[in-house]
């Protein structure tokens, strides 16, 4: 007994790894030679039959269960050797006993713990027979039975391969999504996602397809997404995967998708290039060559400082060759070279081993548009030479690309081999381009430090007339005297001076000493220029008249340069007698003489001595009237004038402009300025009639609002009052800012009723300023908007007290007091307002005419007429009566007066206050009429 449970044990030991982990209908891609297999010591029968014996000796009822289950496993090995080793199958196939053996289990134990796997592996039998679809009854029964077993996963994945194989696509799908539902990191996850993906795209559905598909780059490709870097299985699946996609993709909108769907998951950050590459890839073996492109250039677009992009870029390049799109090729090459050459931020940023990948891609292109640009530029100038219709703009464009390309090969390669000829060709490139700076620092470079490039005098002497083609340019632009002009030909001789130098054996060097020699009148040496120039005018006998005339012109110039501006108008004066009046030069140095007048009034003015400054601009109209620097002079002169304060001759001379030159730029001054002449000069009404042209002509709004205002004071002083009137009113109707000036309008329409006699418009227009001032803004009212308020104030209590003065208090009292006080009390009020001010004259003002009109109630009260018929005793009654309602005004007054004089004890003083002393003097004589006594001072020292 004890023998036999020992066998046993090794028996179900040994056979604990039946199980291989193959999965139904998958082979593997390569087999195991069956010379290296080892064959079994003992035929499966003979196990068998050592498990049949065993059985008749055991009867625990759970271990024969056990043998039994292993008598199946040695069916399922043999089926599985038969196979192998190609053995003919029987009628029924490889594995009949195993599946028998299986479902008797199943019946005999239903409710056995290990009928999972019997289950499994009879699934297994049926496929590995050809019978999938008993394989998948018996595999959907196990999902429903064994819901939480550990092979849950494999059933769900070889459910779904029998499906697929059916193109049961649907269900395929749901069953190998749930496989990745179960949430388990199983073997068969990422082929779950890969089939997931293949169900889906034969559904056509794209977008699903290609996120399953990525959700098996995402847990394949490594962080760094060199897929190189997997073993053989897993990048044979990345392969399969990329494969499909780029299919998928390409159904599905292409790049676009791809952006679209994966631009926003950051797993798929370290394999995205690969889709646009794969995809691209794709196109293009289709020879959808665009379609390639287009694809290279998403990622490029999406990516641009990515590692990735240059070499995306290149198949994008690659990809327009290869579909020969001549017109995209030339500029995708020149957008490389921007993005990833050496003045790009790639570039600067990058590693050097990064940009080791870019080299020899940047060297090519740049080589190929530079002499492409260059050929361009030369065909199009053949053309222009030939009077094709060509655009002479696009000739210098070609060849200034070209000049720039040839540079940055330098820039990049600097020990390369072609770099003296790249010197050159930029030269030859830039100096067709119209750069001739550029041109003649590489001509020079050629020519100097490549010597022996085969280019050295050639280039030396294209130098030479590239400098003379940027002076003719400056010459054109900046103008004769201009100091780039002069630097330039200072540098062209130097350039001429050098090339004598190096290449004295050339033919060349004669011609070129002697342009140098001309050059010298040119130059910014103006001490020897001069000293040439006058030798030759000087010189005994007859010399050439157009000699004269430049030589002059030299003299003329080099004084000028040398500040002597007495001298310089001296030698255009005699260049002038060389030249005919008719001849277009003339004017030219007319011109330039009246600017070394000019110049001398600036020498006139920095002494300080105005006169002499307005004598040479004066001087200007008589010797050259027709210049344009005689109108400039003539206006600093009247302005100056001005300064001096010489009113007349300032006039005279702004007038004059304003007659003959109405339309010079400087006109536009003179209005303003000859207005302001005239109100220095006091000549009101002249000035006043300045003011209100400039009002009706200027351009400017706020010119003509304020020129309308003074023309309105003007005229009042001139004395038009009613001009005057009218103007302010239509200052006050037309302007609301700025609101001091609008105060004053309303101001002086008021004021200007008032010495009209047209009283019912003053008080129209004081209660407009007084308005004016209560209703504005507090950050709008000012001081002066304060007094004006008060002083209208003031003028209305007058108006009051001049209607309280006409009503005489007449008997019966009881009937004209009450007329008189409500006067008084409207005058009250009004001086009352202006004291609120708190403006000292204004105060003063109102606080004097309140005391003094309770003054004068107390006075009228006092002489108030007398009833008639009364008796002496009534009357002397009646007067005491009248006595005691004056006493209380009489009080008021001189208590108000006082508070006027107190403000006299603070330093303040004016005829207001000085006025109320006198009331007091009267009103309260002990105290404010006493007499001085005044003591000499011989008679004071005794």
């Amino acid at each position: 007994m004890r023998s036999n449970i020992l066998v046993l044990a090794l028996l179900l030991s040994g056979c604990a790894g039946f199980d291989d982990g193959k999965t139904i209908g998958r082979i593997q891609d390569s087999h195991q030679p069956l010379a290296d297999i080892p064959l079994p010591r003992v035929m499966h029968e003979d196990v068998r039959r050592e498990y049949r014996e065993l059985l008749k000796t055991i009867e625990d009822r759970k271990l024969k269960e056990q043998i039994e289950r292993r008598i199946a496993s040695v069916y399922m090995l043999e089926g599985d050797y038969n196979q192998l080793i190609d053995v003919l199958p029987g009628d029924k196939g490889y594995f009949p006993d195993a599946i028998t053996a299986y479902q008797e289990l199943l019946k005999k134990y239903p409710d056995s713990s290990d009928n999972a796997e019997a289950m499994y592996q009879l699934a297994k039998a049926y496929d590995l027979d050809g019978r999938d679809q008993d394989a998948k009854a018996v595999l959907k029964q196990f999902i429903q039975d064994h819901s939480e077993s550990g092979r849950l996963a494999e059933v769900y994945f070889r459910k779904g391969d029998i499906h697929f194989r059916h193109e049961e696509y649907e269900d395929a799908e749901q069953a190998y999504q749930a496989v990745i539902n179960l949430g388990q990191d199983s073997v068969f996850l990422n082929n779950s996602y890969y089939l997931l993906g293949w169900s889906q795209y034969k559904l056509s559905d794209y977008d699903n397809s290609l996120m399953a598909f990525s959700q098996v780059l995402d847990r394949l490709v490594p962080a760094d997404g060199k897929i190189e870097k997997l073993d053989n299985v897993n990048r044979s699946l990345v392969d399969d995967t990329l494969r499909i996609m780029s299919v998928g993709l390409a159904y599905a909108g292409g790049a676009t998708k791809i952006d679209s769907m994966f631009a926003q998951r950051p797993a798929s950050a370290k394999y995205t290039w690969i889709l646009y590459s794969s995809l691209g890839k794709h196109y293009l073996e289709k020879e959808r060559y665009e379609d390639s492109a287009s694809s290279f250039r998403a990622f490029v677009v999406q990516n641009p400082d990515s590692d990735r992009a240059p070499e995306m870029h290149a198949d994008m390049i690659r990809a327009y060759v290869d579909g020969e799109f001549s017109q995209q090729v030339l500029p995708e090459k020149e957008t490389y070279v921007q993005n990833y050459g050496i003045r790009s931020e790639f570039w600067k940023t990058k590693p050097a081993d990064i940009r080791a990948k870019v080299i020899p891609n940047i060297k090519t292109y740049i080589e190929e548009l530079a002499r492409h640009y260059h050929a361009t530029g030369q065909r199009l100038k053949r053309e222009l030479a030939e009077g094709a219709v060509a655009s002479v703009a696009e000739q210098r464009a070609s060849f200034l690309k070209a000049s720039e390309f040839y540079g940055e090969f330098e820039q990049t390669f600097p020990d390369d081999p072609k770099v003296p000829e790249m010197v050159y060709m930029r030269a030859e490139a830039a100096f067709d381009g119209g750069d001739y700076p550029t041109s003649i620092t590489h001509y020079e470079r050629t020519a100097y430090e490549f010597k022996t490039s085969g280019f050295g005098a050639d280039a030396g002497y294209a130098a030479i007339i590239a400098y003379q083609k940027e002076a003719e340019r400056l010459m054109a632009t900046a103008g004769e005297g201009s100091e780039q002009l002069r630097a330039w030909r200072s540098k062209g001789v130097d350039s001429q001076l050098r090339f004598v130098q190096a290449f004295r054996d050339d033919e060349r060097s004669g011609s070129v000493l002697a342009k140098t020699s001309e050059e010298l009148f040119a130059l910014g040496r103006y001490e020897k220029a001069l000293e040439v120039a006058t030798g030759i005018v000087s010189r005994d006998g007859d010399v050439d008249r157009e000699l004269n005339r430049t030589a002059w012109g030299v003299i003329a110039h080099s004084q000028y340069e040398l500040g002597d501006f007495p001298a310089a108008e001296t030698g255009y004066r005699n260049q002038l007698r060389y030249i005919d009046t008719a001849d277009q030069e003339y004017d030219g140095v007319t011109e330039r003489m009246a600017v070394t007048i000019y110049k001398q009034g600036e020498q006139a003015l920095a002494a300080k001595d105005l006169a002499g400054a307005v004598e040479q601009f004066l001087r200007i109209k008589n010797v050259a009237p027709n210049t344009d620097v005689r109108v400039i002079a003539q206006f600093d002169a009247a302005t100056h004038l001005l300064t001096l304060e010489d009113w007349d001759p300032a006039l005279a001379e702004m007038n004059e402009l304003r007659r003959l030159f109405p339309n010079h730029k400087l006109a536009a001054d003179l209005p303003q300025k000859i207005a302001w002449a005239y109100e220095q000069d006091e000549q009101w009404l002249l000035a006043a009639r300045e003011y209100d042209a400039i009002y009706r002509s200027d351009a400017k709004a706020t010119t003509r609002r304020d020129a309308l205002f003074l023309s309105a004071e003007l005229y009042e002083k001139a004395g038009d009052d009613e001009q005057a009137l009218t103007y302010f009113k239509k200052w006050a109707f037309d302007y609301e800012e700025p609101f001091d000036t609008r105060m004053e309008a309303r101001y002086h329409v008021a004021y200007l009723y008032k010495r009209v006699d047209d009283l019912n418009r003053h008080l129209y227009w004081l209660r407009r300023v007084i308005d004016g001032h209560d209703k504005a803004p507090s950050n709008w009212q000012s001081d002066r908007s304060s007094w004006l308020a008060a002083w209208a104030n003031n003028e209305y209590g007058d108006y009051w007290r001049t209607e309280f003065d006409r009503v005489r208090l007449r008997h019966p009292l009881n009937k004209s007091i009450p007329r008189k006080n409500e006067k008084m009390k409207n005058a009250l009020d009004r001086y009352q307002q202006a004291v609120e001010y708190s403006v000292l004259d204004q105060t003063t003002r109102a606080t004097f005419n309140i005391a003094d009109l309770y003054g004068q109630f107390a006075r009228e009260l006092m002489d108030a007429p007398r009833p008639k018929g009364l008796s002496e005793l009534e009357v002397m009654q009646y007067e005491l009566v009248l006595e005691e309602q004056a006493i209380p005004f009489e009080d008021l007054a001189i208590e108000v007066h006082q508070a006027n004089i107190d403000r006299s004890w603070g330093g303040m003083f004016n005829p207001w206050i000085e006025r109320s002393f006198g009331a007091m003097a009267k009103l309260n004589p002990a105290r404010f009429d006493k007499q001085e006594v005044q003591v000499a001072y011989g008679d004071g020292i005794r």
